[in-house]
């Protein structure tokens, strides 16, 4: 009975103890398992850790500052804009005594002449001159790259002078537009000889040239012109190439436009050689508003450059068009049918009345003659073609006589003067048209007196 007893027992434990053994097993596995997560969890700690610390390490160090790459040199501020600028200012600081700063302008990146052109500047004000107002500074024209400008002197009591300040100034990549040459008066020929040569090898600073060149002789040239100096321009004339009747028609030109030259670029010189130079002259009327241009042709002789062509034709058109008075056209340089330059004087319809205008003509050609006793002039008298041969022959001697009494009456003796009548014989256009109709415009130009210089 206890034998049995105890088999069922035993049967009754084995359940239990798989049970235990269950429990045990999955109590080892999950150990085991927890503790590799646990390790897993504090290495990647760790790394956290680690990481942090390196984060912060960096932090408590001064940030290094990146690299700083060489930066260009800024460029250089222009000071001036442009060469009248440049002129002005100059002529501001000689004006004002500040002879350091003014040389320091010649003198540009050249440093080492600084002090040479401060004590020459200063010679120029111990000679008595001083500086006029800047705004009397102007160009005098362009050769090239160089533009060439005046600052007008004054005497020691402040009067005009004669002597100017000559500048040419030219384009610079490195400072926009710098002094290249100055030239001064011939009184400080002796004080240049100490200044010590430039970086180019060319004297900053020179005096006025005994033969002046073909820029400067156009604008004495244009100057005598603008004054209404008619010996003055003649002087700077080949008379065998320019006939003076040409000269006293541009002349009359200049006084009817009252013509000055432009502000910007008056003279260009588009050709240049040693003996030759082509200058293109821009004038401007403050009459009409309008600004035309001609042409003069330079050649360098024994006595120097000389004026030896003149193109008039854009300038001539541009007057006659601005000048119509009516129904009387204005052209007072001509080429005579005959041949030849002639100054024309115009008249209004079956009329030998002077106008106003021509009048004004007259007195040039008055002016030119009593200077010179010596020099004669013939005047021809021209109608249009309506009316008798008989009746125009004698309008036409009228009209001659009509001018010849103007210039006795400005005190020109007898024996300068030579009329004679044309009729109609010699017209400068067509009285009408190809159709065989009347041409108003044509006889308008027909309708004149000619004058021919013989000097």
């Amino acid at each position: 009975m206890s034998s049995s007893r105890n088999r069922s027992q035993g049967h009754a434990a084995t359940p239990a103890i798989i049970v235990v053994l269950a429990l045990l097993i999955s109590a080892a596995i999950f150990f085991l398992y927890t503790k590799k997560s646990i390790e897993e969890k504090r290495e990647a700690e760790k790394v956290i850790a680690t990481q942090s610390e390196i984060e912060m390490e960096k932090s408590s160090k001064p940030t290094p500052e990146p690299e700083k790459t060489k930066a260009a040199p800024p460029a250089k501020t222009l000071s001036y804009t442009g060469p009248e600028d440049l002129a002005k200012q100059l002529a501001s600081k000689l004006g004002l005594g500040d002879m350091a700063a003014a040389a320091k302008m010649i003198a540009g990146d050249d440093a080492t002449q600084e002090s040479s052109l401060k004590s020459i500047l200063e010679k120029l004000k111990a000679l008595g001159y001083k500086i006029a107002d800047p705004n009397q500074v102007h160009i005098i024209g362009q050769m090239g790259n160089a533009t060439r400008l005046s600052i007008p002197l004054l005497k020691a009591d402040g009067t005009p002078s004669a002597s100017h300040l000559e500048l040419e100034i030219e384009n610079d990549p490195k400072m926009g537009v710098k002094v290249t040459k100055l030239k001064l008066p011939k009184e400080l020929e002796s004080a240049l000889a100490a200044l010590p040569p430039s970086k180019t090898g060319k004297p900053l600073m020179v005096v006025e040239d005994s033969q002046p060149d073909a820029l400067t002789v156009a604008h004495r040239f244009l100057q005598a012109l603008i004054s209404l100096n008619y010996d003055a321009a003649h002087k700077l004339i080949n008379e065998e190439k320019v006939p003076p009747v040409k000269l006293a028609g541009l002349c009359m030109v200049f006084e009817e436009g009252q013509y000055k030259l432009s502000k910007t670029k008056p003279l260009y010189v588009t050709i240049a050689t040693d003996t030759t130079s082509w200058v293109i002259a821009n004038i401007h009327s403050p009459l009409t508003k309008e600004s035309t241009e001609f042409g003069l042709e330079m050649e360098k002789q024994s006595t120097g450059w000389m004026v030896i062509g003149l193109n008039l034709s854009k300038l001539l058109a541009d007057n006659a068009k601005a000048s119509m008075a009516g129904n009387v056209p204005y052209a007072p340089l001509i080429q005579n049918p005959k041949g030849g330059d002639a100054i024309a004087l115009y008249f209004e319809y079956d009329s030998i009345n002077l106008l106003p205008r021509t009048k004004k003509q007259l007195d040039i050609v008055a002016n030119i003659l009593k200077a010179s006793p010596s020099r004669k002039l013939k005047i021809s008298g021209h109608t249009d073609a309506i009316g008798t041969d008989n009746y125009n022959m004698s309008l036409s001697q009228q009209r001659a006589d009509t001018v010849k009494q103007f210039f006795l009456g400005h005190g020109l003796p007898l024996s300068q003067v030579v009329t004679v009548g044309f009729g109609r014989s010699q017209p400068l256009s067509p009285n009408a048209n190809p159709d065989g109709t009347d041409n108003p415009n044509g006889r308008s130009k027909n309708r004149r007196a000619e004058i021919l210089l013989d000097f």
